[in-house]
Formats: structure tokens, sequence, C-alpha cells
């Protein structure tokens, strides 16, 4: 019984000291009042033969109500810079996709950009 309340212990202080990195982070905000925030935790990438960077982020309505969308980035030519030959595609979840070139001064390069120093590409 000892070794159960132990291990119990151990571990409920355990859990109370572990720090909870997880965290949105406002980009941007729309005329509309809604907002994005990047899911910090979602942020993923890649520096191979093709530079990619994935995250999810939460657009939030000025009345509260937020739905969960996909940005999806690939670099579609190795040259011209870090900034250069970016495209994107969005998934709001509605079955439709939506693909552009990533543009300056957009929310996309906003989140491009974050998303790039995030993950040290």
């Amino acid at each position: 019984m000892r070794k159960i309340f132990f291990a119990l212990t151990l571990t409920v202080a355990f859990l109370l000291n572990t720090p909870a990195f997880a965290k949105d982070v406002w980009i941007s905000s729309g005329g509309n009042g809604s907002a994005w925030y990047v899911i910090d935790e979602t942020i993923d990438g890649g520096n191979g033969k093709i530079c990619w960077t994935n995250a999810k982020l939460k657009l939030v309505e000025r009345n509260g109500d937020f739905k969960i969308v996909s940005w999806n980035f690939t670099q579609t030519k190795p040259d011209g810079g870090r900034l250069a030959n970016w495209v994107y595609e969005v998934d709001y979840g509605d079955g439709k996709k939506y693909t552009e070139n990533v543009l300056t001064g957009t929310n996309a390069e906003k989140i491009l950009l974050y998303c790039l120093n995030h993950s040290g590409l």
C-alpha cells in the first residue's frame, strides 16, 4: 500500500511541476473584428529538397466563435531568398482548399514568417 501511495504522490507532484508550453499566438486582426492566432504546438516544418511548414490557426470571430483552419506552406523553388517562391494552401474544413502565392504584407506572410522562425528554418 505504501508503494502505491508513494508512486501516486510522485506522479501528482510531477504533473503539477510540469510547465505547459502550449499557447495561441496572435498574428493579425481583420477589418470585421476577427483575429488570427497560431496554435503554437501545431507548427511543423522541414528543409530538405523542398522547404515546407504547416500550422493550425484559430480564426476567432468578434462574438467569440472560432474555427480551426489548416495552413500549409511550400517553397516551390529554393532560389530567390528566404521568402521567395512560397505558396500556401488553406483548409477551412468546408471541403474546399484555397491555394495562393504568399504576398508581402499579407496574413499569409505573417503566418509564414512566424512558422519559419518558430521552426528555426
